[in-house]
């Protein structure tokens, strides 16, 4: 739009021109004729030379031919391919996807048939093979190709039984049951009371439950939960009738 159209043209109270075009050349929308936004971005967010704003074109490379993730044609500016490999087959540190070098050496030194190239033998300098063992066995963490160390037990310090030096599995129980407390996973002792003294029916050593009862429903006393003992009588010895022995006996 040239300027005597800018001020020759008619626009509406919104100002829009007849076309839908504000004075600047823009539609409702933010875009002008050829639809690009002030920005230089079409709908689909790409100039006019078909990048967005982020410098890549519809299949996703840049100017130079690199996608999103930096690689061109599969390798990245380095040379690397997507999985850390250069044209030749080696990472960044020399080493193919089997672990060896050009020369045939892996990171510690021993080629593909377990020779070390500063000993000569199948053990390094430091006294371990290609697996990474010494010749008791054991590797740098005093552990053998089981896990367990010359004791017997493992990294988190249990046999093959699952126990530790202490005799207690992973939940803290011995091979009898019970933790380090003597109670078994239900909380009972090798006698077969919790830590209130109460066994699985709810009476203590003594007989009693924990309001103080027997199995026959009597306290200490020999009195049921409403006072009376075994012949009806409270200890005023009265019974439900309030009458004492002598009443029942005239009676």
């Amino acid at each position: 739009m040239g300027l005597f159209d800018k001020f020759s043209k008619t626009f509406d109270r919104f100002g829009y021109d007849l076309d839908g075009y504000d004075k600047n050349g823009y539609d409702k929308k933010g875009y002008d004729k050829n639809g690009y936004d002030v920005d230089g971005y079409n709908t689909n967010g790409y100039d006019k030379k078909g990048y967005d704003k982020n410098g890549y074109d519809k299949k996703g490379y840049n100017k130079k031919r690199y996608d999103k993730k930096g690689y061109k044609d599969g390798y990245d500016e380095d040379g690397y391919n997507y999985k850390g490999y250069d044209k030749d087959g080696y990472n960044k540190n020399g080493y193919n996807n089997k672990g060896y070098n050009k020369d045939g050496y892996d990171n510690r030194g021993f080629s593909l048939d377990g020779i070390h190239i500063d000993t000569k033998i199948n053990f390094d300098k430091a006294g371990y093979n290609k697996k990474g063992y010494d010749k008791d066995g054991y590797n740098t963490n005093g552990f053998n190709k089981n896990g367990y160390n010359e004791n017997g037990y493992n990294k988190n310090g249990f046999n093959k039984d699952g126990y530790d030096l202490e005799g207690y599995n992973k939940d803290g129980y011995n091979t009898n049951g019970f933790n380090k407390d003597g109670y078994d996973e239900n909380g009972y002792d090798c006698n077969g009371y919790d830590k209130n003294g109460y066994n699985k029916d709810g009476y203590n050593l003594d007989g009693y439950d924990g309001n103080g009862f027997n199995s026959d429903g009597y306290d200490g006393l020999g009195y049921d939960h409403i006072g009376y003992n075994k012949d009806g009588y409270n200890k005023d010895g009265y019974n439900k009738f309030n009458k004492n022995k002598i009443e029942v006996k005239n009676d």
